[in-house]
């Protein structure tokens, strides 16, 4: 472990759990910071890197808001933190109380973040500054939702706040059939979103931004995806117009923190889909001493993530309920591709990688649930009214 000393930052890296955080950390250790990680399930990968000098369990951010939000402040003024760093949903509760804080917190305000998570209101966003995106309509309540799709002769739909397809409802495609109307819950807090169902690939970009400008820029695909229908392995590419679109949205809010989107590239054209207002996979697939120059301000130049780098969660990979790909492939990928977690000096993350994914998908089995409702639901934001200090 590196010594603390008067002149070394010593930051608070949250949301342990999500695993793009264990790159936010070792970048920072690797650039001489002192780290703390954190996060409910004391078991999450992040916190047992060998970067992290401390680790510390907090209330449920989603559960108890206030709680966590006070828990974290304690760290803060015990650890004598100079920096919070959220990497996932939690840092929207400490957006929302960021009075409580002592400390800078690295995110957008809680009304920026409001804006750019839900999906509906991101939508007429994109609308004003001139982005496309597909025709889109709200549902509040069943009926509007079973209007709304007929609309389209091939449709999907999904509530204003969720995250890696957990919910989706479509007629057309691999997950066609998975959800019907009857499992969908739109309310006038959070509206569904009723599209076209647009064929072509997924991609995705992921910023850092300071002040309004975005520092390090990496424009990625999900070269293999989950069968949930997000990324396990994902590979960089040359940018597609994606670090024009992030630069207005960091000038407009005034964003410092990190901000993500993903994308449809179709035959005819490429739509802009939603706003992540957090950490992504591209974190893993950014140099680490960029990512720690921008966080810690000890860079103002621009960096593009070159094409061709390349990253995965091999504990997903194998697992066939996860991804189905023939066994040759299987191999070639394993042999060929860097795991994102476990790494030849930082082993643990990847150890505690598969005793989380085994816990969590012992939940999801139990309760009848998705493997990312199981894993995320205590550290979500679904846009419902947070409680008043």
């Amino acid at each position: 472990m590196i010594k603390t000393n008067k002149t070394q930052s010593k930051i608070l890296v949250t949301g342990g759990r999500f695993n793009p955080s264990t790159s936010v950390i070792r970048a920072l250790h690797a650039a001489g910071a002192r780290v703390d990680a954190s996060d409910p399930w004391k078991l999450s990968p992040a916190l047992h890197s060998n970067a992290v000098d401390v680790l510390h369990a907090t209330p449920s951010p989603s559960k108890e808001p206030i709680a966590f939000t006070k828990t974290v402040a304690e760290i803060v003024r015990e650890r004598q933190i100079d920096m919070i760093i959220p990497t996932f949903e939690e840092g929207f509760f400490l957006s929302r109380y960021v009075e409580l804080l002592p400390v800078k917190l690295f995110a957008p305000s809680f009304n920026t973040l409001e804006k750019l998570h839900n999906k509906y209101r991101f939508s007429q966003l994109c609308y004003e500054l001139g982005i496309s995106i597909p025709e889109t309509y709200a549902a509040t309540d069943q009926n509007e939702l079973h209007e709304n799709i007929k609309k389209f002769d091939r449709y999907v739909a999904r509530p204003s706040f969720s995250r890696g397809g957990v919910e989706f409802l479509t007629n057309f495609g691999p997950r066609a059939g998975e959800f019907s109307i009857d499992d969908c819950t739109p309310t006038s807090d959070n509206p569904w979103l009723v599209q076209p169902y647009l064929e072509g690939e997924d991609a995705c970009s992921f910023s850092i931004v300071q002040d309004g400008e975005v520092l390090v820029h990496c424009a990625y695909k999900p070269t293999i995806p989950s069968i949930g229908g997000w990324s396990v392995q994902f590979t960089s590419v040359e940018d597609f117009g994606s670090f024009d679109v992030a630069s207005k949205f960091a000038k407009k809010f005034n964003i410092t923190g990190f901000i993500s989107f993903d994308y449809r590239q179709t035959k005819d054209c490429l739509m802009l889909i939603e706003c992540n207002p957090r950490l992504s996979a591209g974190g893993f697939l950014t140099p680490l001493d960029w990512i720690s120059e921008a966080l810690l301000n000890k860079s103002h130049k621009i960096r593009i993530v070159e094409p061709g780098r390349a990253a995965q969660y091999d504990p997903y990979l194998i697992d066939p309920h996860f991804v189905n790909i023939p066994p040759k492939k299987l191999l070639r990928e394993l042999l060929t591709k860097p795991d994102a977690l476990m790494k030849p000096d930082d082993v643990l993350p990847g150890i505690y990688f598969f005793i989380t994914r085994r816990h969590f998908s012992s939940i999801a089995k139990k309760e009848h649930v998705s493997f990312c409702h199981a894993i995320y639901e205590d550290n979500t934001w679904n846009g419902s009214l947070l409680p008043e200090l």
